[in-house]
């Protein structure tokens, strides 16, 4: 039998041993133009190490000096790495916790202003009973709703490739990006990882001032068939209103067009976005990412570090009891990919939301509610029978046997330790013999 040639890719990443921190700033000295941030922990390093490379006289691949800027706050670093991005520079931020959260007015302008820049959180719980400094997913979930596109890394390599992948599709799709990674356990943890090659990132992301195919439809509208890769709107010579105001007349024509016109493109500019990644590195991302769900019976849902025990518990209990689980993998929130994730859950048996927050007034946890949300629109394709779909992109749930019973669970709260114990106790519930719990606290 005739052995089939490995495939070679042009950008396999140079060996190093690093922490989440350093991964993002390895790639962000290489990309990006001007940094406005304030440091909080535990994204800190990644200010620290920006400024150091600032320091150091650093070139990026646009043969620039690096630029930052420690205003007297996060809600100021906002305002200053939008004005950056208004200028036409390649933007970036770090922050967590309470950080992000007092950034979060500044976030809905960024993105009606369709500004290009990308936010690296450093996910720390905020402070609500007492002050803890360690990991959360509050503050990921905190700004959920400002309209940024939104990754999650479950690695040190997760967060360097996302933040490459991060920018191309914001700048294709004029709409901010916002790229997670856990705090400490993965921003301080140090790994084994592919640092991107500065000449990949000059090749997947280019120039700023790079003239490019307007990639839309609705772009080509306002630029025509070609654009500025970061459009300049602080141009003094070509100036332009931008943040009017705007009346009833205007207001709300001015929100919804946004939807067709931007926020739909983003799934598929994505797509693209890590396909091409993959053919240039051999490093394959997806919006939702999978182990073994092919024939799983039962599903962990997550997003970060978690994952990886999750994966080794989907193996030990295959291997020791004959039990069928699968893991699923959020990598990207914002658009949710209820599309891909609905095929994926079809005929399980049950179905575990895991998540590092709590929001206790609430229906349901973030991810748990997206998921609800998912299965619902997969149930209301199967009731529509033969005839038109309502959601025809999203799996047909026709039968009750495909339709999985979902379950959620809060863990990791500032850290808390989350052992393989918990992960097979939380399978064991949706087991026949299990007590069936739909909420509960692991760990």
């Amino acid at each position: 039998m005739k052995k089939e040639a490995t495939k070679t890719f042009k950008y396999p990443g140079k060996r190093r041993a690093l922490d989440g921190n350093t991964a993002v700033i390895m790639c962000e000295r290489e990309s990006t133009d001007a940094a406005g941030a304030y440091p909080i922990t535990p994204s800190t390093n990644m200010g620290e190490y920006w400024a150091e490379e600032v320091s150091k006289g650093h070139l990026n691949v646009s043969e620039r000096p690096l630029i930052f800027i420690e205003p007297e706050s996060e809600h100021a670093a906002a305002a200053v790495t939008a004005g950056l991005s208004m200028t036409g520079l390649r933007a970036t931020n770090f922050s967590s916790s309470q950080g992000v959260a007092f950034m979060h007015e500044s976030l809905y302008s960024a993105v009606g202003k369709r500004l290009t820049y990308v936010l690296n959180i450093g996910c720390r719980a905020i402070t609500k009973a007492s002050l803890n400094v360690h990991c959360g997913h509050d503050d990921y979930h905190s700004v959920d709703d400002t309209g940024f596109l939104q990754l999650f890394a479950k690695s040190g390599q997760g967060a360097a490739d996302l933040n490459i992948i991060a920018h191309r599709v914001a700048e294709l799709a004029l709409t901010p990006g916002i790229v997670a990674q856990d705090g400490f356990l993965t921003t301080h943890l140090i790994e084994s990882m592919r640092v991107p090659e500065r000449a990949l990132i000059a090749e997947f992301l280019g120039k700023p001032d790079d003239i490019i195919d307007t990639p839309t439809p609705a772009q080509r509208m306002i630029y025509g068939p070609k654009r500025r890769r970061i459009p300049a709107i602080w141009d003094v010579d070509n100036p332009m209103v931008s943040g009017t105001v705007q009346n009833q007349d205007a207001y709300m024509q001015a929100v919804a067009a946004q939807r067709p016109y931007f926020f739909e493109h983003v799934k598929e500019l994505t797509d693209q976005a890590m396909a091409e990644f993959y053919e240039l590195t051999g490093r394959r991302y997806s919006r939702v990412g999978t182990y073994r769900t092919e024939d799983a019976d039962y599903v962990i849902v997550g997003q970060g570090s978690m994952l990886s025990t999750a994966e080794a518990v989907a193996d030990y209990l295959r291997d020791t009891r004959g039990i069928k689980v699968g893991v699923v993998n959020i990598t990207m929130f914002r658009p949710f990919p209820g599309d891909l994730l609905g095929q994926v859950l079809k005929g399980k048996k049950g179905v575990v939301v895991l998540e590092r927050t709590d929001q206790p007034l609430a229906e349901d946890l973030p991810l748990t509610r997206e998921t609800r949300a998912t299965v619902s629109k997969c149930v209301e394709n199967g009731i529509a029978g033969n005839g038109e779909l309502p959601y025809p992109e999203y799996a047909v749930y026709g039968a009750t046997r495909e339709i999985p019973v979902v379950y959620s669970g809060a863990y990791g709260l500032g850290s808390r330790d989350l052992q393989p114990e918990g992960l097979i106790g939380a399978i064991e519930n949706m087991l026949p013999t299990g007590g069936k719990k739909k909420f509960f606290y692991l760990g």
